[in-house]
């Protein structure tokens, strides 16, 4: 259906640009390739593909439950014929999910080895399981068999990780044909997916350089082909680097680490990748690691051209890691302090858990207070030298309006709405940036700092005309910054209006 409307829109584009569309074209490749590049083609590529992927969620979500109600059944059938001991101790606890799946998976081991179920519960180590689940079912609840699940999930998925990891596909050895194409479509990958990382739509960006990242690591060159193996390499690993920018741009700090650690296996000298692992360490709050990173850069960086400039961003890192360790101590500080005064350790326990917790909260409040950071000093007052009239602040609000309703403005803001999941204080920190672009040179223009000190400046001064009580603007410098406003925030089409204003 996708194709039928797709080879409609390309003729009747091509017959209001006057141009004719043959049976030829629509079989070329670099047709459907311009094609697909349209604002239009790639929409409706991306509407199909959420509407199939949420189909077949929903598909696979109803395969589970239907199964796990197959299963339910069978059990409860086999569980008919079972002693009345065993059925006391299950039947309490037979609607838990972990119960239900520990006891289908003694079923069907039965069933694979052609043992009868029955007798396989009566053994003592089966048992054993099935009264530690009453005991912890008696003491904590649904909410205790809950932690236990995930637990035991986790384990499962950790072993079918290893698993997985064995089977893991060798990359294949590619031919100069293969490769050609291969090599187009990394550079593909590439040029697109830097347009829309300098748009600031960085989850395009990171789909874009993913993609390109699953395509070349399938492929290797013989080491014959030095040449070409060089370029294989060349354009993975600066992939790699894209990718785990991209990831720190949206704070997916285990992805990011994940694409710099892909990009030292490939070259372990690469200084970029060392600083993008270093500060997706960071944001993991694993700082000691970042440290080790970042010791392990300055080494790298001794050989490199501009090491000067590497090793002052080394400095700068260094700082902002310990800084956030210390952040981080004295947030912990701040929690076991409130957890004391809340009663969380209440006079129930027994003396010696009071005594070891009292002595490990005195020791942890001694070493926050030992490396806790010095009280930040307050925002310096601002400085004014600029004053408007109302005219002038008018004038001002028509430009910064202006300004606000380019479309490439108006369509960063409304994805980075989407990507802040709608949320107010997200999508605020998120815009920030994005507005600074378009304010930095009108503030200039005006005379203000090209900063956020003159972003402050320059608001204050157009409150000026609000009144001591904020609610005094004359009526139609009100409606010019309403109309502002509402075009900062992505217009009506951005969702972020009724959340806001």
């Amino acid at each position: 259906a996708f194709q039928v409307r797709a080879v409609s829109c390309g003729a009747s584009g091509a017959a209001r640009r006057g141009c004719r569309c043959t049976m030829a074209d629509l079989n070329s490749q670099a047709f459907w390739n311009e094609f697909m590049r349209r604002p239009d083609a790639k929409a409706a590529y991306q509407s199909e593909r959420k509407l199939q992927m949420k189909k077949g969620m929903w598909l696979e979500e109803k395969r589970r439950i239907e199964e796990e109600g197959g299963h339910r059944k069978v059990l409860g059938d086999a569980l008919e014929e079972a002693p009345a001991d065993i059925k006391k101790l299950v039947a309490p606890m037979f609607h838990i999910r972990v119960v239900e799946q520990f006891l289908w998976m003694i079923y069907d081991e039965c069933q694979n080895k052609g043992m009868p179920f029955l007798e396989k519960l009566r053994d003592e180590s089966t048992l054993v399981h099935l009264r530690k689940l009453r005991e912890n079912f008696q003491e904590g609840g649904e909410e205790r068999m809950k932690d236990l699940e995930s637990n035991w999930l986790s384990i499962c998925h950790g072993i079918a990780d290893a698993e997985e990891a064995k089977k893991e596909v060798k990359p294949i050895t590619a031919d100069i044909h293969t490769l050609k194409q291969v090599l187009e479509f990394a550079q593909e990958c590439k040029r697109e997916g830097n347009i829309k990382f300098r748009e600031g739509l960085y989850e395009e960006a990171l789909r874009i350089y993913d993609q390109a990242d699953e395509v070349m690591k399938k492929w290797k060159v013989g080491e014959h082909l030095k040449t070409e193996n060089k370029w294989l390499k060349e354009y993975h690993i600066a992939c790699l680097k894209n990718k785990a920018q991209a990831a720190l741009k949206l704070d997916l700090f285990q992805t990011a680490l994940e694409a710099a650690d892909g990009a030292l296996k490939i070259d372990a000298e690469d200084h970029k990748a060392w600083y993008r692992k270093v500060q997706a360490e960071k944001g993991l709050g694993h700082f000691d690691e970042a440290e080790a990173s970042l010791t392990r850069l300055d080494e790298v960086a001794q050989f490199c051209p501009d090491r000067r400039s590497i090793l002052q961003d080394c400095e700068a890192e260094r700082q902002r890691i310990r800084a956030a360790r210390a952040k981080h101590k004295q947030g912990t500080k701040d929690m076991v302090g409130k957890a004391f005064e809340n009663g969380l350790f209440s006079s129930d326990r027994n003396k010696q858990v009071e005594d070891d917790t009292e002595t490990r909260r005195r020791a942890l409040l001694a070493e926050s207070e030992k490396e806790a950071p010095k009280a930040v000093a307050p925002p310096k007052a601002l400085e004014r030298s600029i004053q408007l009239t109302e005219a002038l602040a008018g004038e001002l609000i028509d430009e910064l309006t202006k300004s606000y309703g380019q479309k490439w403005y108006q369509e960063r803001v409304q994805k980075c709405a989407r990507d802040s999941g709608f949320e107010r204080m997200v999508f605020l920190r998120r815009l920030k940036n994005i507005a600074f672009e378009v304010q930095k040179p009108i503030l200039e223009k005006w005379g203000f700092e090209g900063s956020e000190q003159g972003v402050r400046e320059m608001t204050v001064a157009i409150r000026d005309h609000a009144g001591k009580d904020g609610k005094s603007m004359p009526e139609g410098l009100k409606k010019k910054q309403d109309a502002c406003l509402r075009v900062l925030y992505g217009g009506e089409e951005g969702g972020m209006l009724g959340i806001l204003i």
